[in-house]
């Protein structure tokens, strides 16, 4: 689950961001559980009954909802207008006048969205653009990297029992995925540099990896 802090900070900065070139009038946050479950909304000058009817009622009729992309991992940013609307739907952005969405799907190393955003755009405004995808799409590739970071998890139980690590080298482990050098890991971890390098190892030898690279990809998902 992400954390309510980092959700809200990453979310904003993104949109500050996106601000000062794209013209927006609102936006939604909303973290992802999985293809059929979405949770903790939090909408950005976005009435609350047009976002309560959306939930309760229109979700599943939305061209650009998460779960028709959940799978196609090669789909980050996704314009409404580029989608054919279905007549309820229609008639719901008419009524809450609303011009176009641009959906952005935030997503692991594996693929699977865990945090979706949504820009909306009202009826005086004219839909996104080709151009304005684009700009979408380098913001979001700008900012992967970062939001790597923090949403990269280790499951502690599954690999001290698949691989028989110890509870020190689990340690080292997490260090290591966060990008941390050995120098620092010895400082973090109140031992010797030779002892830190002794526990990578091990930890490579145990996991059939070469260096740190190759864990990181074998692991993070």
């Amino acid at each position: 689950m992400l954390n309510h802090q980092f959700l809200t900070e990453f979310s904003q900065n993104f949109i500050e961001q996106v601000q000062r070139i794209i013209n927006i009038d609102g936006y939604l946050v909303y973290s992802i559980d999985h293809i059929d479950r979405a949770y903790g909304y939090h909408a950005f000058n976005i009435p609350k009954n047009s976002l309560d009817e959306y939930l309760n009622h229109k979700v599943e009729n939305d061209p650009v909802s998460f779960t028709r992309f959940y799978n196609n991992k090669n789909n980050n940013v996704e314009l409404l207008s580029h989608h054919q609307c279905d007549e309820s739907y229609a008639d719901f952005m008419a009524r809450w006048k609303i011009q176009d969405t641009a959906e952005i799907f935030f997503r692991k190393r594996n693929g699977d969205p865990i945090l979706g955003l949504s820009i909306v755009r009202e009826n005086e405004k004219v839909p996104f653009t080709v151009q304005d995808q684009r700009v979408l799409e380098s913001f979001y590739q700008l900012s992967k990297k970062y939001f790597y970071h923090h949403t990269d998890t280790i499951d502690k139980a599954d690999m001290s029992a698949s691989y028989s690590l110890t509870k020190k080298e689990i340690a080292v482990l997490e260090q290591l995925m966060n990008g941390i050098n050995n120098s620092e890991i010895s400082l973090n971890l109140n031992c010797s540099l030779a002892t830190v390098k002794t526990h990578v190892q091990h930890i490579y030898q145990k996991i059939n990896v070469k260096n740190r690279q190759e864990l990181i990809c074998k692991f993070l998902r």
